[in-house]
């Protein structure tokens, strides 16, 4: 009787950390957006990690809208975005754990700092 219920204790255990997201971290980071692909990468500066703002909730604001809307610029034309790079600090909190060589989805809580440049 006791080893199944140890087993599904350690089956719980096991599942939920391997699910847990990470302490949310501020970075120095770059955002660009390539159009080609359709892909928003934050690249955290002096490293090799980037983190892919999230961008899966309905009806609020995402951190994905929010980065955009900042690289368009005011400029609504469809390749806007990928015309210019975000620069800043972000808070980021990471939605999955951190694997080398993967690119990490991540909420950005907020940004500060930032400055808008032509690519």
């Amino acid at each position: 009787m006791r080893i199944p219920q140890a087993l599904a204790t350690l089956l719980i255990l096991t599942t939920a950390s391997a699910h847990a997201a990470e302490p949310c971290q501020t970075i120095h980071g770059r955002a660009i957006y390539y159009s080609a692909d359709g892909q928003l990468r934050l690249w955290h500066i002096g490293t090799h990690h980037e983190f892919e703002p999230d961008n899966s909730q309905a009806n609020t604001e995402t951190s994905w809208d929010k980065i955009m809307h900042l690289l368009k610029a005011g400029d609504d034309s469809p390749a806007a975005g990928s015309n210019n790079a975000l620069y800043g600090d972000f808070v980021v909190c990471p939605t999955q754990p951190y694997r080398q060589g993967a690119v990490q989805p991540a909420i950005i809580r907020s940004m500060s700092h930032l400055r808008v440049v032509p690519r």
